[in-house]
């Protein structure tokens, strides 16, 4: 073997770490890319425990990941697609589960992480305007330094007006580090980002793969009720709602009959009731025409029934003459 050629072949440790990796890639229907960032040792363990179940988490160095890329590549092309993200501290992320549920867990395991000098913003930083709650003193300047506007009142230094302090991709400055730390704002997460998968043939990125589970089955929710509801008022049967549907028909049937005076076995005693308040209130009609046709008795049971069917109204102050003179007494008396 010439010099020449031996300076290009891996050593014995890289080949079979090479090799371990590629079969690893090899058992997994899909392969993602993580980052590693502001993450500790003890949190990526806890991570790797918590969803042993569905996925693994390799970490390797870049140089091996691309290998094994490539590699796999030759016999699927599109795998070739996560070259790109291999950058950076990161880690393949494996499963032959749900890729989403793989790169949901892991962002919602994340926790708020204060910003260090000289890190590169994921994203852009904010702060709101507030009582900062500093005495007045040389913060103002640090304050203003990074773009806040600020007013002493009663006593304190206020922010008077939210401000983008630091753009995304930008380096967090020993001042902004700072300032953000003794307002107590973390802007960051700390955890691993699921940055793309690779998966069935397809490629996918981060914001395609983070979905609001919750918000998805509200609106399922309220989709399904809203569906539930059209269907009984078009009387469109379906598994769900026949039971219901049959109750309204039968309940309509009921009240239909009565109308009509349709005697039924569960329609008699509502037809029978109903057609004695109808005599009822004919007898009432015809003794007020001439009270000497209707037996008093009759009369009698007429306002009886009347006042048991008639709903209960707030009694009119319609005072009797009686009342008329104790209610005068009664106010005269407060005039003396």
């Amino acid at each position: 073997m010439s010099k020449s050629t031996y300076k290009h072949e891996p050593n014995v440790s890289k080949k079979k770490q090479l090799t371990t990796l590629i079969d690893l890639l090899n058992q997994y229907k899909t392969v993602g890319i993580t980052k590693v960032e502001n993450i500790t040792s003890k949190t990526i363990q806890r991570l790797r425990t918590d969803m042993r179940q569905d996925a693994i988490l390799k970490l390797a160095k870049n140089t091996l990941m691309l290998l094994a890329l490539e590699e796999i590549a030759k016999k699927d092309k599109g795998i070739s697609k996560l070259i790109k993200y291999v950058d950076g501290s990161c880690a393949f992320i494996l499963t032959n589960g749900n890729p989403f549920k793989v790169a949901n867990f892991l962002e919602k395991k994340k926790i708020p992480t204060p910003a260090k000098e000289g890190q590169i913003a994921p994203k852009e930083i904010t702060i709101t305007a507030r009582d900062t709650g500093f005495a007045p003193g040389p913060v103002i300047g640090e304050l203003q330094s990074i773009g806040l506007k600020t007013r002493i009142d009663g006593g304190t230094i206020k922010i008077i007006e939210d401000a983008v302090v630091c753009q995304s991709g930008d380096k967090v400055s020993k001042t902004l580090a700072n300032v953000l730390g003794r307002l107590g704002i973390e802007p960051f997460d700390a955890g691993l980002s699921v940055n793309a998968i690779y998966s069935g043939g397809s490629l996918l990125v981060h914001d395609e793969l983070i979905v609001d589970f919750d918000g998805i089955m509200n609106d399922l929710v309220k989709a399904h009720q809203n569906a539930f509801a059209l269907s009984l008022e078009a009387a469109i049967p379906t598994k769900d709602n026949l039971t219901e549907l049959i109750g309204r028909a039968r309940r309509s049937a009921l009240s239909l009959a009565v109308e009509s005076s349709f005697i039924t076995p569960e329609t008699a005693s509502n037809v029978l009731a109903k057609t004695q308040l109808e005599a009822m209130t004919l007898a009432k009609l015809i003794a007020s025409k001439d009270p000497s046709v209707i037996p008093q008795e009759i009369l009698s049971a007429a306002q009886s029934t009347a006042e048991k069917t008639q709903p209960k109204e707030k009694k009119k102050d319609v005072a009797t003459p009686a009342e008329e003179e104790e209610e005068d007494s009664g106010m005269g008396s407060l005039f003396g």
